[in-house]
């Protein structure tokens, strides 16, 4: 009796709730039905957050998803277009930190798909088209203006990660400068605005994928941590009498790199770094910084970047660092030739109290003297190192330096 009592109960509810909602869409029974899709698709899109360790709040509880997707209004008239699977308008401001996630599953059919962000003008500009492309293992980015298509961007530091018949998160931040883009929770590359951002209107997906699904947020920082994405591991800071051939072990890691320090870097610290560097280098760079997010730019105390062949036909070493919101004046000067494609060398970074010296096979390549404070306090120790470019990382830890390192000059 008191289960039947609680469906009859239930069913009440149910009932009440659906006359509710009947008299407030104005008895259309057409606008109680988009109404219940939409209730429906906002908890599957909660759950399948929560499911990829994103974090929910206040902001993004609420998804805003369109479930006519093929009808589309400009200057009050209605478009229609067959490939379109998902339309979306932009219901926050686009301003500085806005960031629009799009999750969906890629079809096993799936050659191509691209996710739009419309402007509401008569030729239909697009101010940045995502257009990842299976095959060729790329994606490509773009911009439509006044009907013309502009120069296609394909370049990314990350290997191709969406893959038939899976699911994927691609979260598009606006900034002033630029759209930065990530997938899975990394992130992939920057897209320089072509068109004013303030003026988008609706995100649109097309192409061979389905259960596609949206939301907007004020973002504090990009990009968000997606469950087991893998961004960012620790170093390990060895012990004086553990051995060293524990961490460089010939196994390459992963590149752009991200690693969490496991005690700040300061001064006595040695970082180790062996790599092989690639057949056709064009560059590499090391930063030492606070933290593993790109927006919000993160202080950056020192920056070494490698450059091979692409200033005169000359090999450079540029140093610099990113402390007052901007890049400071950059420190050239010539690149050892000891940097030869295909070859595994050791770098090594020594903290000392107002330097960073970098060391390449034993031997003293470059100073760098830090620009702000005093290295010994705890504002100016970086936490973070970031690699990136053309090697291949084999190994990275850390160790004290109780004795001056050796020093010899190129």
């Amino acid at each position: 009796m008191a289960a039947l009592a609680a469906i009859v109960c239930n069913t009440f509810v149910q009932a009440y709730q659906l006359t509710c909602i009947f008299v407030q869409s104005g008895g259309s029974l057409r606008h109680m039905r988009h109404f219940l899709i939409v209730q429906r698709k906002n908890h599957k899109i909660h759950n399948y957050l929560q499911s990829n360790g994103l974090e929910a709040s206040v902001n993004t509880s609420r998804c805003y998803l369109n479930t006519h997707p093929v009808e589309f209004s400009v200057d009050n008239a209605t478009m229609t277009d067959a490939d379109v699977v998902y339309r979306c308008p932009i219901i926050l401001e686009p301003r500085d930190g806005l960031s629009v996630r799009i999750l969906g599953e890629i079809l096993p059919t799936c050659e191509r798909f691209s996710i739009n962000l419309v402007l509401n003008t008569p030729e239909r500009d697009i101010a940045l088209h995502i257009n990842p492309r299976l095959p060729q293992n790329y994606i490509v980015r773009n911009s439509r203006v006044g009907g013309v298509w502009g120069n296609e961007e394909r370049t990314s530091a990350l290997p191709f990660s969406l893959h038939r018949g899976s699911s994927f998160i691609i979260q598009i931040l606006f900034t002033t400068s630029s759209y930065l883009i990530s997938v899975n929770g990394r992130h992939v590359a920057a897209f320089a605005h072509r068109l004013p951002f303030t003026k988008v209107k609706c995100v649109e997906v097309k192409g061979d994928v389905h259960d596609v699904q949206s939301d907007q947020v004020y973002a504090e920082t990009y990009p968000e941590k997606v469950k087991n994405s893998n961004r960012i591991q620790t170093i390990r800071h060895l012990e004086d009498d553990e051995d060293p051939t524990v961490a460089l072990n010939d196994n390459k890691i992963l590149v752009p790199f991200y690693g969490r320090l496991q005690s700040p870097f300061k001064n006595g610290h040695l970082l180790h770094i062996r790599a092989r560097l690639k057949l056709l280098p064009h560059s590499f760079y090391i930063n030492l910084q606070m933290g593993d997010k790109i927006w919000p730019h993160p202080l950056i105390y020192f920056h070494f970047n490698a450059r091979f062949a692409n200033t005169g036909g000359r090999h450079i070493i540029c140093q610099n660092s990113w402390m007052t919101g901007d890049w400071g004046r950059e420190e050239r000067s010539e690149c050892p030739m000891e940097f030869v494609p295909g070859k595994v060398f050791d770098l090594r970074i020594a903290s000392t109290l107002y330097t960073y010296n970098v060391f390449l096979d034993g031997c003293l390549i470059s100073e760098f003297i830090l620009r702000e404070g005093d290295a010994q306090e705890p504002s100016f120790q970086p936490d973070t190192v970031y690699v990136q470019g053309d090697i291949q990382l084999l190994g990275i830890y850390v160790q004290n330096t109780y004795e001056e390192y050796p020093i010899e000059e190129y």
